[in-house]
């Protein structure tokens, strides 16, 4: 039970002047007893891991990690995931709507805050806790059972929170997600259909299905599917780096560049998404590709080798031997005492048939390692 009076608040926001003034509004109120402040998500993690808690107030719009990628980590803690979420933000757009319905939050506010909103929040957040409501009752107890491994439980309490009320996405769908777990495709496809339907913004729903439709080999449906999640949040495009991933296995490479580019143009091509892309094409030889999302990050990145490395690569394998030189050349300014660096391009140099142009980079591993084997065996070469 929480007593609001006596409750023990953390307060998550990276402006110390927000903490506060939250701290003084729930002061006013005469609510809570003790209060504990963080200003980043990794610090809130690190409180609640020594602090027990009652209620949480988080901001949304954190660097380095946001108050939903926080939230989700509280949710999948068995022993944190039940503390009452309020998200502070000034977001409004149906993307930030469908995240935090995605990690579970118990509520949110926008700013500003008023007095009144935050009483009558704190207020539903509370008695919803105390006296949970039949539906929150039976998917509680569903996630219990899944907790134990028992499946066929868990479906029984989401059949039942439905019951409760039909007329809520959440239990809907958790019953298609408990039928997907048991790997029962086809009941778990109706439901998450009818979740799908139900709710246009129900993201976990549209990505559930993309899996069920990608496990089915029906890549048409799974890209209508996982498109529409990115589409719903675009902050989760790990989701879609993973289908165009797996697209790639399956030997769908021409669909799998539709997702990654629609992933990019999602995410503002990231530089971070961007860089893992081309680190998986690369194992799978999809050199031109490579080649195009790297070339115009360089310019972005200049001095970044890992790329520059990548790039050289791609360009050899597709017997673009100068371009990839060039990168090699950039890459060893960056980094003067590379060895492996100066033996690529020797080979590179060999291979085109320029061993005077082999020669400086071999006598430049030798000064640094004179006892390195192929340096030595390729020197000869040149002689």
């Amino acid at each position: 039970m929480i007593n609001k009076k006596e409750m023990k608040v953390l307060i998550v926001d990276d402006m110390p002047s927000m903490t506060k003034f939250i701290h003084r509004m729930l002061k006013n109120l005469g609510y809570g007893s003790e209060f504990f402040f963080a200003h980043t998500g990794k610090d809130a993690l690190i409180t609640l891991k020594t602090t027990s808690v009652d209620i949480i107030f988080m901001d949304y719009n954190m660097p380095e990690m946001t108050g939903s990628e926080v939230l989700s980590e509280i949710r999948s803690n068995r022993e944190l995931r039940d503390i009452p979420v309020i998200m502070v933000t000034a977001e409004a757009k149906s993307d930030f709507v469908a995240e935090v319905g995605e990690t579970e939050v118990d509520a949110y506010i926008l700013k500003p805050i008023t007095t009144e909103v935050l009483q009558e929040k704190i207020t539903t957040v509370v008695e919803n806790f105390n006296n949970p409501p039949p539906v929150v009752y039976h998917l509680k107890r569903a996630r219990e059972f899944e907790d134990m491994g028992d499946l066929d439980s868990a479906i029984k309490e989401a059949h039942l929170a439905i019951q409760a009320n039909p007329d809520v996405t959440k239990p809907i769908r958790e019953l298609g997600y408990y039928y997907y777990k048991k790997n029962d495709l086809k009941n778990a496809e109706a439901w998450l259909l009818k979740a799908a339907d139900t709710n246009k913004l129900d993201v976990i729903a549209f990505h559930y299905l993309g899996e069920i439709y990608i496990s089915q080999k029906n890549i048409e449906k799974a890209s209508y599917y996982l498109d529409k999640a990115m589409e719903i949040s675009p902050r989760h495009i790990d989701r879609g780096i993973n289908f165009g991933k797996t697209l790639v296995k399956m030997n769908e490479d021409r669909k799998a560049i539709e997702i990654f580019d629609r992933i990019l143009e999602f995410s503002e091509n990231n530089p971070e998404a961007i860089d893992e892309i081309a680190d998986f094409c690369m194992e799978y030889r999809m050199d031109e590709y490579i080649v195009k999302l790297l070339e115009p990050l360089v310019l972005e990145l200049p001095k970044k080798i890992n790329l520059l490395l990548t790039l050289a690569k791609a360009h050899e394998n597709l017997n673009a031997l100068n371009k990839a030189t060039t990168y090699l050349n950039r890459a060893l300014r960056l980094d003067e005492n590379s060895i492996d660096i100066r033996l690529q391009l020797a080979k590179i140099y060999m291979t085109i048939n320029k061993p005077m142009l082999a020669e400086k980079p071999l006598k430049e591993i030798l000064v640094i390692d004179p006892e390195n084997e192929v340096a030595r065996g390729m020197m000869n070469e040149c002689a």
